[in-house]
């Protein structure tokens, strides 16, 4: 439902552009396009139904019986199988890096250069013009990915490439979770429903083929070796994950503060944090001088916080401050205010980053490296719903009973966070869509209270029904 609404010719959750996609596409040219709103409700219908069928999983394998996890990778399979021709959903990043691999492979350098370098080429055109002048904040890791599938050629090629690239970030994150949570003493097939079924993490890494698939599954693979007793392993993982985004890099401090053991005296840990950075240092050293493109995009990761949006907590709060300096006559203050707030806002996520790594043992490391990196999330300078995956898909290894309830609220609400503006409808396709709207929701609630139904415990104490 969500691939056939979204690639309805109206639909407003991927690109309509000439050339963007091989079907779903208005010929350049058309007339206004009709049936938006129908395309629409079968998007969020297919979102409450995946929601739905992703809450009775998660559900299922609450009760305590052990699920076979071929049975898990099935559901998986099935799920991911629409999305593997689906347009690019909701972002028009793809065609962002598209134009970046186009850079990188000319020998022009995408840290110095924005994609105007690249001007009149396909993906140029089809990138979000709000991107054309920003300079790449991505690590040298991916962009060497992408210089090779700049090679592939046709623009359905490449993104499909990216797509590949995705479903690799997807099967690491989807082998290494059973592992990450067994390690953690929790149950691999619920800590898999939660983090891996979770439909926001299928919809924005194969749906909207964002590179923090490959980032993440970069991640908690390297957790679950360096759990498996691979610290240099895991370290070396994750400093690939940090030359995709820098995010990563939390992951290096947990694994050090692990490696000194769990009854380790503060300065000894300390000195395997500080180990840990070495040896990613010299892994992202080692990558960044092969590429050829060195360390200069770290000097472009505020470059993403040029959008100024109420839904990013800090920027909202500086935003506000704004309209209320000028409400009483101080002048307008804006980019003061709003960069005030932003730096207040890391100061506070690196004290509970800080908090969270001393108190590992307490909470285990899955949920510290989760809570943390939610809140660098929603204290950074800007808040994207496929953001929000990287500490979700941690939480949901926990699996205790709070973030099992974050995990399910979160998603649930980002899967509609991004509400398309300015659409226009007839009254036709208003009465459809509502319709099918309610068709699909009273059809999910029934769904979820089969769903409790079937979790109920049994005289003899067997397990879920």
């Amino acid at each position: 439902m969500v691939v056939l609404g979204a690639a309805q010719p109206g639909s407003p959750f991927t690109s309509k552009l000439p050339g963007s996609w091989i079907f779903g596409v208005p010929p350049a040219g058309s007339g206004p396009v009709r049936h938006v709103l129908l395309g629409m409700a079968l998007v969020y219908a297919g979102m409450i139904v995946v929601l739905s069928a992703w809450y009775w999983m998660v559900t299922l394998t609450t009760g305590g019986g052990q699920w076979p996890m071929p049975c898990l990778y099935g559901v998986l399979a099935a799920w991911v199988s629409p999305l593997l021709v689906a347009p690019p959903l909701f972002s028009r990043d793809v065609y962002t890096y598209g134009a970046e691999g186009q850079l990188v492979s000319r020998g022009i350098d995408p840290y110095t250069h924005g994609l105007q370098a690249v001007r009149g080429s396909t993906f140029f055109e089809l990138a979000d013009p709000l991107w054309r002048h920003a300079h790449a904040p991505y690590g040298p890791f991916f962009l060497d990915v992408a210089r090779a599938d700049a090679h592939v050629g046709g623009v359905f090629a490449t993104v499909e490439g990216y797509r590949l690239v995705a479903l690799v970030g997807v099967a690491l994150v989807a082998v290494s979770v059973p592992a990450l949570a067994r390690s953690s003493g929790r149950d691999p097939s619920n800590a898999f429903a939660l983090a891996v079924l979770n439909p926001l993490v299928l919809l924005c890494f194969v749906g909207g083929l964002h590179n923090d698939a490959l980032m993440l599954g970069l991640l908690v693979a390297g957790l679950a070796l360096a759990r498996r007793g691979h610290p240099v392993v895991g370290i070396v993982l994750c400093s690939l994950g940090a030359l995709v985004k820098v995010p990563c890099f939390l992951g290096i401090v947990f694994i050090g503060w692990e490696w000194a053991g769990g009854s380790a005296p503060l300065r000894r840990r300390v000195r395997y944090v500080a180990r840990a950075v070495l040896v990613a240092l010299a892994t992202m050293a080692v990558v960044s001088e092969a590429s050829g493109l060195g360390w200069a995009w770290l000097w472009n990761l505020s470059d993403p916080g040029r959008v100024n949006s109420w839904l990013d907590p800090a920027t909202a709060v500086g935003l506000a401050l704004s309209h209320a300096v000028a409400f009483f006559g101080a002048g307008t203050h804006t980019h003061a205010l709003v960069v005030a707030a932003r730096v207040a806002a890391l100061l506070v996520a690196a004290v509970i980053v800080c908090v969270l790594v001393s108190r590992t043992d307490r909470y285990g490391m899955p949920r510290a490296l989760g809570w943390a990196l939610l809140a660098v999330v929603f204290l950074g300078p800007i808040v994207w719903p496929w953001y929000e995956t990287w500490g979700l898909v941690l939480l949901g290894v926990a699996a205790d009973v709070w973030s099992r309830r974050v995990v399910l609220v979160l998603s649930a609400v980002a899967c509609f966070v991004t509400v398309p503006a300015h659409v226009r409808a007839s009254a036709g396709d208003v009465v459809v869509a509502a319709a099918a709207l309610l068709i699909v929701v009273v059809a999910a609630g029934y769904s979820l209270r089969r769903a409790r139904r079937a979790v109920a415990p049994d005289p003899i104490g067997a397990g879920p029904s």
